[in-house]
């Protein structure tokens, strides 16, 4: 029968993608990691992951399957070994968080300056990503909770904030004379798209308003974007949020458009999350809102 030990080696190797750095987080050698999935396999009777040298680790489809179940099974000993700790009078666990680098960026070091301070021994796992990245970790079970964009109706969700978008603009822009900017003004212009952002939605604005789009780049890092527009290669349409205590803001103008980013926390089921996750959500609504 498989053990648990063998189950969590697996998640963790599929979930840092590497054998030697999952054993370097699991304090073990990486030879001893890929025994442990080797014999995991061999208990059950299927191949669970592909080694291929140019994509690295790539589950089968069993492995998918299996892996759903076995971070269900993680996540209940998670919750199990809060409960007992919280009957003896302590919060205590891990909690991995998802979210996408501008929100991140905003809201997570005062939410974990107050969780620190109030509950010392519980500490938090950051994964950053793309919108898309962090709605397959939440629904891989790979973290417990994410900020996304809601609605979301295969998730349970907790609207936090309103956001609206902003246009972006180099020094000395011309358009910078105008206090609202339309969709119609930006129809010309090269722009510059975030992968971590929703672009398809705010190509979607321009398509049902019959105005053609000119994405020219796409960038990964914000920090990068807002770097390219200062040298005049492009302007952005960012959400306020993302541009607000940055340099750059000086040269920000609200858009016209009643499109706005609505930023949520979500998870498969909310009334199935760990102690310190609710803790955690509690903290969120008190810095949030």
């Amino acid at each position: 029968m498989a053990t648990i030990t063998q189950l969590h080696i697996f998640s963790k190797v599929i979930e840092i993608g590497n054998f030697t750095k999952a054993g370097q987080a699991l304090k073990m050698t990486q030879p001893a990691v890929s025994q442990a999935v080797s014999s995991l396999e061999a208990e059950l009777g299927v191949s669970l992951l592909i080694r291929d040298k140019s994509r690295g680790l790539i589950l089968t489809d069993i492995g998918e399957k299996i892996l759903l179940q076995i971070r269900t099974i993680e996540n209940s000993l998670k919750i199990i070994d809060q409960e007992v700790a919280a009957e003896k009078g302590l919060e205590t666990g891990t909690i991995k968080v998802a979210g996408f680098p501008d929100v991140s960026a905003r809201f997570l070091p005062k939410i974990i300056q107050a969780i620190q301070q109030k509950y010392p021994n519980i500490t938090i796992e950051l994964f950053e990503g793309s919108v898309e990245e962090v709605f397959n970790w939440i629904t891989s079970r790979m973290v417990d909770i994410g900020f996304i964009y809601s609605p979301h109706s295969s998730l349970d969700i907790i609207p936090l904030v309103e956001d609206k978008y902003m246009a972006v603009f180099p020094p000395e822009h011309h358009l910078l004379k105008k206090s609202l900017i339309t969709l119609s003004d930006l129809s010309n212009e090269s722009l510059i798209v975030g992968k971590w952002g929703d672009p398809k939605a705010i190509e979607q604005l321009f398509i049902d308003k019959g105005l053609p789009y000119h994405q020219k780049y796409t960038v990964s890092n914000l920090n990068t974007m807002l770097g390219m527009i200062q040298e005049r290669l492009g302007l952005s349409i960012l959400p306020e949020l993302a541009i607000k205590d940055t340099e750059m803001w000086k040269y920000a103008r609200p858009i016209l458009t009643d499109y706005r980013r609505n930023i949520a926390l979500a998870a498969i089921s909310l009334q199935h999350v760990s102690r310190a996750t609710k803790l955690f959500i509690d903290i969120v609504k008190e810095q949030v809102n």
